[in-house]
């Protein structure tokens, strides 16, 4: 077993609904449920740096949510800070999740719904952080929530080893020590986030393009079969410019116009090699996907495939 790290006593807790009780009164109320209740163990022990209370806790597996209804009935602006010292947790809010490993921590908000998942035998510091105390970095939260942020090197190295270290030398701390070590430990966590914030402003940008991208694929599968599907109408349709959609589709090294043409022309391929559509005419198959030129469609069938349409159908067959 790790060594604790404050000097409080623990509470022991061996059901869940009086730990959910408890961890409601120490930090916000909460949704606790046990995953083996049968051999539910949980300790928990509450000290203070100066503004800052620090919790260190030894827990069983169990999922802790904070509903939408809690979070809306939020008094005022807080967060909590997860420093995994063994086992794992998992982060989920704002559609993110951050798998927290040894070494590793992460943030969360507790005025907005969050769940966490923790494994069995998880052992961790939480941080309760005051909102007026994160003013200078409240730009940068947003991204921050749900992400892993490294214990091990950097600004986060050296706010968990100061916070390791001030925690166990706290009865030699004078109160105002006591401040500004909270202070720095948080210091040094807004410089994290920040550093971090540019990087992860851009993967959130990434992932958005990714998604619209998608979407536009989507809609265009859905709609082969209308000849007027375009590039341009699809820009419409998504109220982005055609600037936009051809950079969406640069992503997948392509453009909206041959994905248009290589969507039509594998599902005609797809109907040509279907058995239970052999009654079915070439010209009636183009149409179906869009084709308003029969010989238009032939050129383009036969520079993608190497055969005309018939062709392909005997080959096929």
């Amino acid at each position: 077993m790790s060594q604790s790290l404050l000097r409080s006593a623990p509470r022991h807790f061996l059901d869940c609904a009086s730990w959910q009780e408890s961890v409601s009164d120490t930090f916000v109320p909460l949704e606790v449920s046990a995953v083996f209740p049968a051999r539910f163990r949980n300790s928990v022990a509450v000290d203070s740096l100066g503004w800052m209370q620090v919790s260190e806790l030894r827990s069983s597996a169990q999922r802790v949510r904070r509903s939408k209804l809690q979070a809306d009935q939020s008094v005022a602006a807080g967060y909590k800070v997860t420093l995994q010292l063994s086992g794992r947790s998992e982060i989920r809010q704002a559609r993110r999740s951050a798998l927290l490993m040894p070494g590793e921590w992460g943030i969360y908000d507790t005025t907005r719904p969050y769940e966490v998942d923790v494994d069995d035998g998880a052992h961790f510091l939480v941080m309760q952080v005051p909102g007026k105390h994160v003013e200078a970095w409240q730009p940068f939260m947003q991204n921050a929530v749900a992400r892993r942020f490294s214990a091990r090197q950097g600004c986060g190295r050296m706010a968990m080893d100061l916070l390791r270290v001030a925690m166990t030398e706290h009865a030699h701390l004078s109160e105002s020590a006591s401040r500004d070590a909270a202070n720095a430990v948080l210091q040094m966590m807004g410089l994290d986030i920040s550093e971090q914030a540019g990087a992860l402003a851009e993967q959130d940008q990434a992932e958005l393009r990714q998604a619209q991208l998608r979407r536009v694929q989507q809609h265009i599968l859905e709609n082969l079969h209308d000849p007027a599907l375009s590039p341009a109408s699809a820009a419409a349709a998504f109220r982005v410019s055609r600037r936009y959609l051809y950079n969406l589709f640069a992503q997948a090294s392509t453009t909206p116009a041959d994905f248009i043409l290589s969507a039509r022309l594998e599902r005609c391929r797809d109907t040509l090699c279907d058995v239970a559509q052999s009654a079915r005419s070439i010209g009636d198959i183009a149409y179906r996907f869009g084709f308003s030129d029969a010989a238009r469609f032939s050129h383009a069938f036969r520079k993608r495939f190497g055969a005309s349409p018939s062709e392909y159908r005997r080959q096929e067959r």
